[in-house]
């Protein structure tokens, strides 16, 4: 990863905080810019820390600078940074092909044969791998450990969650031979079928809801019994969590329980795969250690493997011995375990989530009109923005940048002048659709742009994010006594509210997808731009629902009207 130039950011962020702000904050905004980036200033000072810090690592500048970020948020995980995906399946006892499948992938990844990952010709960086499989956030005070288990072919096993009951599902015996996919369900049907008429047990792992303050030390005591620490390394050792979700009736029910029932979830877990009794497939992840490629490539090999007839070879027919794991709890415990869960019911209805499919059209109508399927997408999402709230707000949108080894992601905010002039013009009504066609096509060449400047490291937020962790760690001995005013400053702080919080991933066979607003007045929208249609899925706190309903109506109009626009300048450029 590259540390970007001092001058490269400084101009940058000017040009990305001024649509966001009035003629007057962008004038006080730019002299403080202007102070943080003088010659001797604290900016100088800050980067020359940042290429040391740089100097002194094998792998990227930013990676425990972002994973500090990630594993000192003390909010609930299910409710602030875990994402979710609900596939297009409709499959019932799935759950011994899954975890065959789960075991193949890592073993791919053990033997090195995981087929290298390309974009647009580029080799992207692979480490990530090597954390999704037999690993788990681990709650601690004040920061949480992530913890991966040694790479090891033998007595692999995934967890099943059922009725709160934690199962070990052995998928390779002792010398690293896989269990047939028969053989894994019919010891799965046995096992469960015991406790199919018995009442749900206490929900142990509802403390992975909680904030992780209160989850250290609720893990902190569970582990003091020997029982309870054996099953917490249970789950943290297993390749998956597969849950079974009994709760949800349709498929609005099943992406909304992804994320808000907590019954047979254990949320610290890396991926963690839950199944409905009608079929769906959904996955809920925690995002410290891996991002959205990573996971693709798990959904993909899951939702493949699933519609095809599999090779087992050299596999143990041998039905494998499933274990029941249990938990020691005092009355206490169990006491503040059924607070917990009360507490965190109360919370899920705090969110409202909206998801609709557009289906007039789709990425290829798109390109037909000489535009990114993306930037066409985030023209949309501002003018339905200014619709909805009268002005221009910041919209995050990860890119990732795979190309440098430990790449996670940089941020592209998608709010730019070049839209603001655009909706503009639009909504003035006094414009040609000659000249809102030409805005149209600038705003979507300045937004592919920016993108492919962070794909190449040179953002502007990692970087900045990057000085101001150098001024944390060194400040004192920089001599910079005071926190820089630049990181204050109200065009910064603007800049730097996720509003709408966006991720246009695709994944494939993917139904739909959910992750919370980041902020409390704004809103969590994942898209999947396919070819002929677009899938929005909203989230907004309860206080913010019609606003949500107004921004998802007014993202619909919008996608018609761009199209209604290009479609007529196009059309008369060519009998012209």
């Amino acid at each position: 990863m590259p540390v970007p130039p001092l001058n490269h950011t400084k101009v940058k962020l000017l040009e990305w905080i001024e649509p966001l702000v009035s003629n007057e904050q962008y004038e006080k905004t730019r002299q403080v810019v202007h102070q943080f980036f003088q010659p001797g200033g604290d900016a100088e000072k800050l980067q020359h820390q940042l290429r040391k810090w740089d100097q002194s690592r094998d792998g990227s500048w930013l990676t425990p600078l972002w994973e500090d970020m990630y594993l000192k948020h003390r909010g609930s995980l299910p409710l602030t940074s875990n994402f979710n995906i609900l596939l297009e399946a409709n499959q019932t006892n799935i759950a011994g092909k899954i975890s065959f499948l789960l075991r193949e992938l890592y073993h791919s990844i053990l033997d090195e044969t995981l087929e290298p990952h390309f974009f647009k010709g580029k080799p992207l960086d692979m480490e990530q791998y090597t954390k999704v499989f037999r690993s788990v956030r681990i709650p601690q005070l004040d920061r949480d450990t992530f913890y991966v288990a040694e790479y090891d072919k033998k007595d692999n096993h995934v967890v099943i969650l059922y009725k709160n009951n934690v199962y070990k599902v052995p998928v390779t015996n002792e010398e690293g031979i896989p269990y047939s996919i028969d053989a894994i369900s019919s010891a799965i049907q046995s096992s469960i079928k015991k406790d199919a008429d018995e009442k749900e047990s206490i929900n142990v792992s509802i403390f992975t809801t909680a904030e992780r303050n209160e989850a250290a030390q609720l893990y902190h005591e569970l582990k003091q019994s020997k029982v309870n620490a054996d099953t917490l390394e249970t789950i943290a050792d297993s390749l998956a969590v597969i849950s079974i979700d009994e709760y949800s009736e349709t498929s609005q029910e099943a992406l909304e329980n992804l994320m808000l029932h907590p019954t047979n979830k254990y949320f610290d877990k890396t991926i963690q795969i839950v199944l409905t009794k009608n079929g769906e497939i959904g996955f809920n992840i925690e995002h410290s250690a891996v991002d959205g490629m990573t996971v693709s490539t798990v959904v993909g090999h899951i939702f493949n493997g699933l519609k095809k007839e599999l090779i087992q070879t050299d596999c143990c027919m041998d039905e494998p011995r499933i274990e029941k794991k249990e938990w020691e709890l005092s009355k206490e415990m169990r006491t503040r375990l059924e607070h917990l869960q009360e507490k965190y019911l109360a919370q899920n209805k705090e969110f409202a989530l909206l998801k609709t499919t557009f289906t007039d059209f789709g990425a290829e109508k798109i390109k037909e009109l000489s535009m990114s399927p993306d930037a066409f997408f985030h023209m949309a999402l501002q003018l339905a923005q200014y619709r909805t709230y009268g002005e221009f707000k910041s919209v995050y949108e990860p890119v990732s940048v795979g190309y440098f080894r430990e790449g996670r992601t940089e941020n592209a905010r998608a709010t730019s002048m070049e839209k603001r002039i655009l909706v503009e013009a639009i909504e003035s009504g006094e414009e040609s659709n000659e000249t809102l066609y030409s805005l149209m096509k600038i705003a979507s060449n300045a937004h592919s742009a920016r993108i492919q400047y962070c794909q190449k490291g040179l953002d502007v937020e990692r970087h900045l994010f990057g000085l101001e962790q150098m001024y944390h760690h060194f400040g004192n001995q920089l001599g910079i006594e005071a926190f820089p005013e630049l990181f204050r400053d109200e065009g910064y702080v603007k800049l730097r509210h996720d509003f709408i919080s966006t991720s246009g991933m695709v994944y494939p066979g993917a139904r739909s997808r959910m992750f919370a607003p980041v902020v409390e007045d704004g809103h969590g929208l994942a898209y999947f731009i396919l070819d002929h249609s677009i899938s929005l899925n909203l989230s907004s706190f309860r206080e913010n629902e019609f606003k949500g309903k107004q921004l998802m109506n007014h993202m619909i109009a919008a996608l018609e009207e761009l199209r209604v626009i290009a479609e007529d300048e196009m059309f008369i450029e060519d009998i012209s």
